[in-house]
């Protein structure tokens, strides 16, 4: 039937076939006539081969879209986001693959966010709409392969910055369960708050046991800027340790028996899965990054030397850690004593 209405539903629901293919959609209205009127509007496009078309790319899908996009402006990005962008594009095509771009609207991206809700949470829904999104805008402003960018029309999830950090006990539990190649790991990430992939992707040629120094360039930092983290001594010792089983042959501080360094994903698995036998399994990897933030906080360290420690971009990011400086917060309240 060309229009219908869903159980229990007012608005009218159009169906018609088009490449083969049959399309249900929503008219949006409750009124019949109205919506026949859409429904008969469409099928005169559908006619003239108008149908919301571009002429460059009325014959191109997403999988069209994320193979350019993969091809002309992925190389151009850093290793890690390069390696995010290969994922993104192969889990939305799960999804999106063979639609046309025409056909990938607001509403067929909100059913996809609803669908990987059940899945992942927002932090990574919102990284899947910004490629998404970031596809399009080529497609659209570059390559005249549609006329919009329907991810501008979705609002993206809302994100709750988490602040989670260990008890001695609780690090001492999971540290115990954890398998002994990803524990060296582990304890430079604790000690010098960096993140996965640059622990991961750690190089000799950054480490200096000398002068107790790991320097990052720029280009392998998420921020795009250098950044100098002292070693303190359980992160030195870690290194030192890494120089007495280091494979020659390789470039990286932390390596499989081959020379090639351990992938970020087999590091966080590892560590989750300790955290699982450890029944504390709303820890992930990324927690180490935190606990260093905030015991600097709560040891009374200032926030721009955390933000310069941690190679915050900027200081608002380090400002979450801001309520954990107990002694500031106690100097603040002392101000009140003198008023009484």
């Amino acid at each position: 039937m060309a229009l219908y209405r869903q159980k229990e539903g007012k608005v009218w629901w159009m169906s018609y076939s088009f490449r083969g293919r049959q399309i249900r959609k929503s008219t949006g209205t409750t009124s019949k006539k109205i919506a026949e009127s859409i429904y008969f509007k469409v099928k005169t496009q559908i006619a003239e081969g108008a149908y919301l078309e571009s002429v460059r790319g009325k014959n191109k899908t997403f999988v069209d879209l994320a193979e350019r996009y993969l091809k002309e402006v992925t190389p151009d990005k850093k290793p890690n986001t390069q390696r995010d962008d290969k994922s993104y594009s192969k889990t939305l095509s799960k999804f999106f693959g063979k639609f046309y771009l025409n056909e990938i609207t607001a509403d067929l991206i909100t059913q996809y966010v609803l669908k990987r809700k059940k899945r992942i949470g927002p932090s990574s829904i919102n990284r899947e709409l910004a490629f998404l999104s970031a596809s399009f805008n080529k497609a659209y402003k570059l390559w005249g392969w549609c006329r919009e960018n329907p991810v501008s029309k979705i609002k993206r999830e809302k994100e709750y910055k988490r602040v989670k950090y260990f008890s001695e006990k609780e690090f001492s539990e999971i540290f115990s369960l954890l398998t002994e190649w990803v524990r060296p790991l582990v304890l430079l990430a604790k000690n010098t708050g960096l993140r996965k992939a640059n622990v991961v992707n750690l190089k000799w040629s950054e480490v200096s046991l000398k002068d107790r120094l790991i320097v990052l360039e720029a280009e392998v930092m998420k921020n795009s800027h250098c950044l100098g983290v002292p070693l303190n001594n359980p992160a030195w010792k870690v290194i030192k340790d890494q120089v007495r089983t280091r494979q020659l042959h390789s470039r990286y501080v932390f390596c499989k028996v081959n020379g090639e360094p351990y992938t970020g994903w087999g590091v966080y698995q590892a560590f989750k899965k300790a955290c699982i036998k450890a029944k504390l399994p709303d820890f992930r990897f990324h927690d180490l990054r935190h606990d260093f933030c905030s015991k600097l906080v709560q040891s009374g360290v200032d926030l721009y030397t955390v933000k310069e420690l941690a190679g915050h971009k900027d200081i608002t990011t380090t400002q979450r850690y801001a309520h954990l400086s107990k002694a500031k917060l106690k100097e603040a309240v002392a101000v009140l004593e003198k008023l009484s």
